[in-house]
């Protein structure tokens, strides 16, 4: 019995041996490859861009921005224009005043009622041509943020050869050709130019390689007029290549790799139309709106403050004093050998409660209610308060003057009063910059290109280099998209980061990271 079962196991792994050789050998390759797989990794470097470059914080339509004057519904306030002399001020900062009394005293001949209404014609023309220009900047659709150029040939065939057959006897020259003799052979380019000749003696034939050409000027030039006057008397053989010539640009959209325009030529070269989109992209027409509303805001207060002064010329008496409109108290009193005429001379008020008044897009109506907070900011004194909204209008603004900042340009704009205490250090007239964070907004957000991002089963996702300087994958909460060219990350990516283009090898977790100021898209990233 147990000769037999040594048998059985000497027979068993006599079968078996093979097959473990064969795994040993498996083994072994899938070692090797796994090393060569190691080593090619080792040798790949992600490109990685900075997003404090590449993305922006919030944009235009983030937050309602307006600007205006400080008031109170019971106030008065008054500019002194430059070149009007002040005579007298009879009253002190803190005193209390009646309506009707006298605050100060200038010479009225001092005041020019017919230079400032110029003036305020002026401004106002300056600031409606400013305002058409901010509409067309919020009005524009930007071209893409990164945008590839495919370039794109076509085929054509063309003869570029020609051998002429004698098809009877013929005498050129002082030379006599039989039919079926080779005479002379052209050759062409692809535009139908002439670039070589060869001329024969009599007696070549179809298939025949070993001659001489014809090196006698006279004679080659008999043949070429004989061949030119009498095309009929030769059996033309020719043959045909192919060339390729740009027909057009094409050009796509980084993000979305749809066609935004295109290049065409002809097959000389010469342009038929020209397609490619020219303008702003998201980021330019960012920071042209910007510095736009704030030309805006600039031109909206000087005109406000004309406006001020001209009506207090108007309302100076003839012997030039200029009087309380309300009863209250003075709380703000500049210096008379010494003040800032950019700034009310004199304020009067006759309550604590402070507004100021901005204005919201149509389409803000329903995410701004009374009773929500705004933010606003003296041009004066750098000084903050928080107001709080008391009223929306039900009437849509008439008032072409009056800066709406952004939202919706293509909607109306309704108007609010927003208050707050004076104990703030925000004085009366003073300019203000308004700030709305509409709900769900909260925050604003951070934006970068969209092709950043890319998506599986579990969300959204980008390639980000880590701390030990590695390509991985970090899953991120996404928000609103910007024309599909600049998408809002609410977690996962700050303007510290350093992301890659996320296709092709760029997309592989784990390769080394090379820094650069741009990225070469054509190879997915990689260095």
């Amino acid at each position: 019995m147990a000769n037999y079962i040594q048998d059985w196991r000497r027979q068993l792994m006599k079968k078996i041996k093979p097959f473990i050789i064969a795994f040993a050998i498996l083994v072994i390759i899938a070692g090797v490859l796994y090393g060569v797989f190691n080593y090619r990794q080792s040798k790949k470097t992600a490109q990685v861009v900075s997003m404090s470059n590449q993305g922006m914080d919030g944009y235009w339509g983030d937050n309602i921005e307006s600007s205006g004057n400080v008031t109170s519904d019971k106030s008065q306030s008054a500019y002194i224009a430059k070149g009007t002399e002040i005579v007298s001020v009879n009253v002190k900062e803190g005193d209390h005043v009646n309506e009707g009394d006298v605050l100060l005293t200038v010479k009225k001949d001092t005041q020019d009622i017919k230079g400032k209404t110029l003036q305020l014609q002026k401004a106002s023309q300056e600031l409606k041509a400013e305002q058409i220009k901010l509409e067309r900047l919020l009005n524009t659709k930007p071209i893409p943020e990164y945008m590839h150029k495919q370039e794109v040939y076509r085929d054509r065939e063309y003869v570029n050869g020609k051998i002429y057959v004698a098809n009877e006897e013929l005498v050129i020259g002082n030379i006599t050709y039989q039919s079926g003799d080779y005479v002379a052979s052209y050759s062409y380019n692809a535009d139908g130019e002439k670039t070589g000749s060869s001329y024969y003696p009599n007696g070549i034939k179809d298939g025949e390689t070993s001659y001489k050409s014809i090196e006698d000027s006279s004679q080659k030039t008999a043949i070429e007029s004989f061949i030119k006057s009498n095309t009929d008397k030769f059996n033309i053989k020719t043959s045909t290549g192919n060339s390729s010539w740009l027909a057009s640009i094409l050009y796509l959209d980084g993000e979305t790799k749809q066609i935004v325009g295109e290049d065409t030529f002809d097959n000389e070269g010469k342009a038929i139309h020209a397609g490619k989109p020219e303008g702003y992209t998201p980021s330019q027409l960012k920071e042209e709106i910007g510095n736009k509303q704030a030309t805006v805001k600039k031109l909206d207060l000087a005109y406000r403050k004309l406006e001020n002064e001209l009506e207090v010329m108007k309302n100076t008496s003839d012997n030039g004093e200029i009087v309380a409109k309300v009863s209250g108290t003075v709380s703000k009193l500049q210096d008379i050998d010494n003040y800032n005429n950019k700034m009310p001379f004199i304020t009067v008020s006759a309550t604590d409660e402070y507004f100021i008044k901005g204005a919201i897009g149509e389409f803000y109506l329903k995410s701004v209610k009374v009773g929500d907070k705004v933010s606003i900011t003296s041009w004066d004194n750098g000084a903050s308060a928080e107001a709080v909204i008391s009223e929306i209008s039900d009437i849509p603004s008439t008032d072409n003057n009056f800066y709406s900042g952004s939202g919706n340009n293509n909607s109306s704009n309704y108007e609010f009063k927003a208050t707050f205490d004076r104990s703030s250090g925000i004085d009366i007239g003073a300019a203000v910059d308004i700030t709305i964070t509409p709900d769900g907004e909260s925050g604003g957000g951070f934006y970068i290109p969209s092709h950043f991002i890319r998506k599986d089963a579990s969300g959204s996702y980008v390639m980000k280099m880590s701390k030990s300087n590695v390509l991985k994958k970090e899953y991120i909460s996404v928000g609103k998209s910007l024309w599909g060219a600049m998408t809002e990350v609410k977690k996962g990516v700050t303007k510290d980061d350093y992301l890659a283009f996320p296709y092709g090898n760029g997309a592989i977790e784990g390769i080394k990271c090379e820094k650069v100021d741009d990225l070469n898209y054509g190879d997915g990233g990689l260095g």
